[in-house]
């Protein structure tokens, strides 16, 4: 493999992994806070001086990877599972196999879709990552060309939810991969993909389940 030209530190940065868990917490406390209840105004001026202070920290590329014990890499930034990304709830990796993939994942209310559930394209999102790090484990990283998802039941959030992929088969560059989404043994949705394998040189992927990250 050629040497790897993308930004790598040793483990997910426990500062990065922090700031990211209370900005999280945040986001649910302004989707949920009564506006007769807080002063928003003041808030959000307190919100803006940690925002500009942040900004003089400088810039740069949102792509971050930790080298994984074992080989592979984890993208701290993800909005899936990086513990550094405040979008992702994050996906706590419980299983990762060369035959399928398992996860843990707490959507909050800041996912909300239908009143008490989880938006749709969040239980997407969740099962397309989970399909790519199946593909990925088995040896074959892959870029999803098509996914389709089947919805059985309302996705509940607040609620503690497994996802879980596999790869099925493999035509040439073609993978296909199912997974599941599921709360307790009830099934929410159920997801098949196409992805299309390219190189391990062009972007390092994490073959085994990442640290744990402070909450």
């Amino acid at each position: 493999m050629s040497e790897n030209p993308f930004p790598v530190v040793d483990g997910v940065p426990p500062g990065r992994a922090l700031l990211g868990a209370r900005i999280r917490e945040l986001i649910e406390a302004a989707v949920c806070v009564r506006d007769d209840e807080a002063d928003l105004a003041a808030a959000a001026r307190r919100v803006e001086a940690v925002t500009e202070a942040l900004r003089a920290g400088g810039h740069r590329s949102p792509l971050l990877l930790a080298a994984l014990d074992g080989g592979g890499h984890l993208s701290i930034n993800n909005p899936l599972e990086g513990p550094g990304n405040p979008l992702a709830p994050p996906l706590s990796w419980a299983h990762i196999g060369p035959e399928s993939v398992r996860a843990d994942v707490l959507l909050g209310a800041a996912h909300e879709g239908p009143p008490g559930r989880v938006h749709g394209g969040w239980v997407a999102a969740v099962l397309d990552h989970v399909l790519g790090r199946a593909t990925a484990a088995a040896g074959f990283p892959g870029m999803t060309a098509s996914l389709t998802v089947d919805y059985h039941h309302g996705t509940p959030y607040a609620v503690p939810l497994t996802a879980e992929g596999r790869l099925v088969r493999r035509d040439g560059r073609k993978l296909h991969a199912t997974g599941e989404l599921k709360a307790g043994d009830v099934v929410c949705a159920t997801a098949t993909a196409i992805l299309v394998h390219f190189s391990a040189d062009q972007f390092p992927v994490a073959t085994r389940a990442m640290p744990s990250t402070v909450d």
